[in-house]
């Protein structure tokens, strides 16, 4: 590294270090104040650190992995994300800033009893830790490794440490400060990455020049690039040629098969964002309710443009290097993980590695933060209260809640290390994971919001029959030869929230009994008129309606470009 390299690190850990220990003084009083930020929260903040903490090395490392091997694909999870969001804005914010809850288990244990509670809570922690944090620290670790030639486990042993600590210190009010510096430096500095290798693609040096020579050698439809697609082609599909221009894929593609499109909405979408603690813990510390739905808004128009920026440089390294796609499938794999630090070391420019390993820090810094202070919340508030000490002190919480942060930052550095020692790419494992877990509590959300007399009988026997029907659908993909489509994660978790949805109402219907301890009168979508008016923006700058609407529009469009609309398989240039 160049004196200069060390000079822009510097810099920005030092803004790093200055946000974080003026955000964090003061936030060990309570856990209103450690684990909420004291509900303080401006838009700008809850926006840039839902950013921060989803958006993280798994993106970039994971998602230009994954677009080399199957191109532009995992867009589509981003602008899902993007309707997601629009989703939240309107249906749930409100309920969840009405609740004045601290942990998504709390909302749970109110609507559908502790038993409830206790089993998303303890299924959150798993996800916590062997979803999030593991894949971060190793994207992470691997990134470092293959770039500064360190050992792998000691820089994804020093990613957690470091990552971790800024929630140990200051709680949720430095994870979201910093999480917005940091979320500026990330997409800034990967940013600057795809500009420098747009211009590289071609001899004009013109950005759009290389948009269009990417995209061509993307279509794949001569030279190497066809015969490295076909090579491919098996292992994504048995419907025919593969098109890489399409988020919408055959029914049996391992990430985006169209037959799972919609559900994955329902089911994995909504209990990303807004069932998942480390996610919509920034959401539940806003200032009000339009602070959270403006917010949620920024953050699904960053998730509008993420794809040109993590995953345009998978498409840059396919029309690149396609080669790499004509050996073995699971060496292509491993190498396509590796795929970001090739991309820097063929065109970043000397002198700006310092801005890279800033990004990398940034990236791990605030996804680690955030779910280690998420994970904390749920053991303290979850577990270590209700079941341990009901008369503990505020003080008593916040320590153990210290504690639980450090635990938590350990089994993520153990689970981190287990991964990194697996085949499958760092963002479909994620994927895969995500879509066992989600489809039963998505489906008890759904059902309770719609329907006043679902119960507790009704969630445990979704929650529980619907673990227990996912595990059952993997089972047998492994032990009888199923037609190709069934192995598709997202094609699984549709069946497994319909399979969810019902038990949820045979549940209540068998068990129509009130369940002790939750609210006599629920609140539905169907009687929440006011609740589901309020903070929508006093001006017309401030339109949540507007904005949403522009949002709308922006991302059905992008999914109508990358469709065989506009790129049919088999088409030429």
């Amino acid at each position: 590294m160049l004196p200069l390299d060390y000079i822009e690190f510097f810099i920005f850990l030092a803004l790093l270090c200055a946000v974080g220990f003026y955000s964090g003084r003061g936030e060990r009083g309570s856990t209103n104040d450690y684990f909420l930020a004291g509900r303080r929260l401006p838009w700008y903040v809850v926006g840039g650190s839902y950013v921060a903490a989803n958006v993280s090395t798994e993106h970039f490392v994971g998602l230009v992995g994954i677009s080399f091997l199957q191109g532009v694909v995992p867009a589509l999870a981003q602008w899902q994300t993007s309707l997601v969001e629009i989703l939240i804005v309107f249906l749930f914010v409100p309920f969840l800033i009405r609740a004045r809850i601290t942990t998504v288990p709390e909302y749970l244990s109110n609507r559908f009893g502790m038993g409830v509670r206790q089993l998303f809570a303890m299924l959150t922690i798993f996800a916590n830790i062997s979803i999030f944090m593991a894949a971060v620290m190793y994207a992470g670790g691997l990134t470092l490794s293959g770039f500064f030639g360190w050992p792998l486990i000691w820089c994804i042993i020093g990613t957690g440490i470091f990552a971790g600590g800024w929630a140990v210190y200051g709680g949720l009010n430095t994870v979201a400060w910093t999480g917005l510096l940091t979320a500026v430096v990330k997409i800034g500095g990967v940013g600057l990455l795809t500009v420098f290798a747009l211009k590289e693609m071609t001899p004009s040096g013109g950005i759009i020049d290389g948009f269009l020579a990417t995209i061509h050698a993307n279509i794949a439809d001569t030279g190497i690039w066809k015969e490295a697609v076909e090579a491919s082609a098996p292992n994504l599909t048995q419907y025919g040629d593969y098109n890489r221009m399409t988020v919408f894929q055959p029914p049996d593609h391992p990430l985006a098969p169209w037959t799972g499109t919609f559900f994955g909405l329902l089911a994995v979408g909504v209990w990303y964002g807004v069932m998942n603690q480390f996610i919509v813990q920034r959401v539940l510390g806003a200032k009000d309710i339009w602070h959270a739905r403006m917010g949620l808004l920024m953050a699904g128009y960053a998730k509008l443009l993420l794809p040109f920026i993590v995953v345009l440089p998978g498409l840059i390294l396919f029309a690149r290097h396609p080669d790499f796609l004509l050996g073995d499938w699971k060496t292509a794999v491993h190498r396509a993980d590796g795929g970001f630090v090739i991309l820097v070391q063929e065109f970043l420019p000397v002198g700006l590695r310092g801005l890279l390993l800033a990004v990398l820090i940034s990236a791990v810094q605030a996804t680690v933060s955030a779910v280690v202070n998420a994970t904390a919340a749920i053991l303290t508030l979850d577990i270590y209260v209700p079941l341990i000490n009901p008369e503990a002190t505020e003080k008593q919480r916040v320590r153990f809640g210290i504690w639980a942060s450090v635990g938590a930052i350990a089994a993520g550095i153990a689970m981190a290390i287990y991964v990194s020692q697996q085949s499958t790419g760092i963002f479909q494992y994620m994927q895969t994971l995500n879509a066992f877990v989600a489809p039963p509590f998505a489906a008890i959300l759904w059902v309770g919001l719609m329907w006043k007399r679902t119960n507790g009988a009704g969630a445990l026997t979704a929650v529980i029959g619907g673990l227990i029907a996912g595990l059952l659908i993997k089972l047998a993909g492994y032990l009888v030869v199923m037609p190709s489509w069934y192995y598709a994660f997202a094609n699984q978790a549709a069946v497994c929230l319909a399979i969810s949805l019902l038990l949820c109402v045979v549940g209540t219907l068998l068990h129509p009994a009130h369940t002790p301890g939750t609210q006599t009168d629920p609140v539905t979508f169907w009687d929440s008129r006011d609740t589901l008016s309020q903070g929508l923006g006093d001006r017309w700058y401030k339109s949540v309606i507007l904005w949403a609407s522009v949002l709308l529009v922006l991302t059905c469009a992008c999914m109508l470009i990358f469709s065989q609309i506009f790129f049919p398989t088999g088409a030429g240039p």
